[in-house]
């Protein structure tokens, strides 16, 4: 693990993995993850053929600082990082929140900065007249899963996989792969999810939870702060991917980035959910280097 110190006396954590040589692939995780609740059979299988950074969002973590609110404020901290870094050119993976923040990125990235090639994971749009959003109590019932003092291998089992025997067998299997890395197996102490038993007061899953509510609203993602109105505007290659029934995020909403975007393309996994990059791991990361070493 390794730390960048910023200007306000913060700091990041990230790792840096796999290969020496081609351009950084900077991974950004969903709601209330850190780097090590990553699939490391996702990470591997990716680190294996390029250079991968994982990093820690400002106040998550092993990184100190304020929790974004706000998908702007959250890509704005990804910039920082990448500047501290010196990194001038990299290829985003964004799951989730991950997914909203990484368009984001491209889209208010100053010009030392080129966002190569995106893949976004079981995302949306910012608000937008054709944006799909869950009912009232259906979304209650997603923050309540999600946003609790600890989330359980049963919270999992309906927010990222299909209650069948598949989906019980990938959930098993990726839960049991999330937690392989500890201070035995790796010689690091590992994080655990943000606000976890609400050590914090709730304070980090509330800034998170507002910055999903807010990203769906309008008025509040217009111009700089949101992505609907920019997205055909933006250059850049995109590879959309989500499960066919997304509990979390309507996968309605990967179709309608895709139909935005100028260059997307858009893959949908049979019989799976929010978690499909999970359940189909080593398709996933096959799709991903696919796209991300053509043209």
């Amino acid at each position: 693990m390794q730390f960048l110190k910023r200007p306000n006396g913060d700091r990041f954590a990230f790792r840096r993995l796999g290969a020496t040589w081609g351009i950084p692939l900077l991974m950004l995780i969903h709601y209330r993850g850190t780097m090590d609740f990553w699939d490391p059979l996702v990470v591997n299988g990716l680190a294996e053929h390029r250079p991968v950074i994982l990093m820690d969002y400002s106040g998550v973590g092993f990184s100190t600082g304020r929790v974004a609110s706000t998908v702007a404020d959250s890509a704005d901290d990804v910039l920082q990082f990448l500047s501290l870094l010196g990194e001038k050119e990299v290829d985003l993976l964004g799951f989730s929140i991950g997914g909203y923040i990484a368009p984001m990125v491209a889209l208010n990235a100053p010009e030392d900065i080129t966002v190569r090639k995106l893949v976004i994971a079981g995302t949306g749009p910012s608000g937008g007249p054709d944006t799909v959003t869950n009912s009232p109590s259906h979304q209650n019932q997603v923050n309540t899963l999600a946003g609790g003092r600890d989330i359980t291998i049963d919270d999992f089992a309906t927010l990222f996989f299909p209650h069948d025997l598949r989906g019980e067998s990938a959930l098993n299997s990726w839960f049991d792969r999330i937690y392989e890395r500890n201070v035995s197996t790796s010689g690091e102490q590992r994080s655990n999810w943000l606000s976890f038993n609400f050590t914090d007061g709730g304070k980090g899953v509330e800034a998170q939870t507002n910055l999903v509510s807010s990203w769906l609203l309008v008025n509040e993602t217009r111009g700089r702060n949101g992505s609907y109105d920019r997205l055909p505007g933006l250059k850049t290659p995109v590879l959309i991917t989500n499960g066919n029934n997304d509990f979390m995020i309507p996968t309605p909403n990967s179709f309608t980035l895709q139909q935005r975007l100028p260059n997307a393309q858009l893959i949908l996994y049979p019989d799976s959910g929010h978690g499909h990059l999970y359940q189909y791991a080593n398709l996933f990361a096959r799709h991903v280097l696919d796209y991300l070493q053509s043209y």
